[in-house]
């Protein structure tokens, strides 16, 4: 009978430590679990509504972006698509926030009875990366 009692009191003995092992080891791996950043993906130009509107010999281009901390707005206006996807004589304009989502840039000296095209890049604040919208064009007056 002692024999029997000596050989459950060691077998228990070795269960307490492999317990509390395997409930360390379970606790530690929830512990270091490093939660991953959730990617917000945001289309800039979902809802543009582009608008060109003269006045005074003025072109005003006004377009609405999604909602988001920008680092950058910019227009990229050519007299040819050409010029325009060959990055040459380029005329570069920072757009002004002119409310919540909606950005304007204002024109002047543009020739008479001419297309002109443009092109608008946001740079995004926390990548640095750039996004280009479609190209769009309008004609000048007279």
């Amino acid at each position: 009978m002692q024999i029997k009692k000596i050989m459950k009191f060691q077998s228990k003995k070795g269960v307490k430590p492999l317990i509390f092992f395997l409930f360390f080891a379970f606790i530690l791996s929830l512990s270091s679990c490093k939660k991953d950043g959730k990617e917000v993906i945001i289309d800039a130009f979902a809802q543009l509504n582009p608008e060109v509107k003269h006045n005074q010999g003025v072109y005003n281009i006004q377009f609405t972006l999604q909602q988001y901390p920008y680092q950058e707005v910019i227009v990229r206006l050519a007299e040819s698509k050409t010029q325009l996807f060959q990055n040459s004589k380029l005329v570069i304009i920072q757009a002004n926030q002119m409310s919540l989502n909606r950005y304007g840039v204002f024109i002047n000296n543009l020739i008479g009875n001419k297309n002109y095209y443009y092109q608008i890049l946001v740079k995004d604040s926390a990548t640095s990366k750039e996004v280009y919208s479609d190209v769009f064009s309008f004609s000048t007056n007279p």
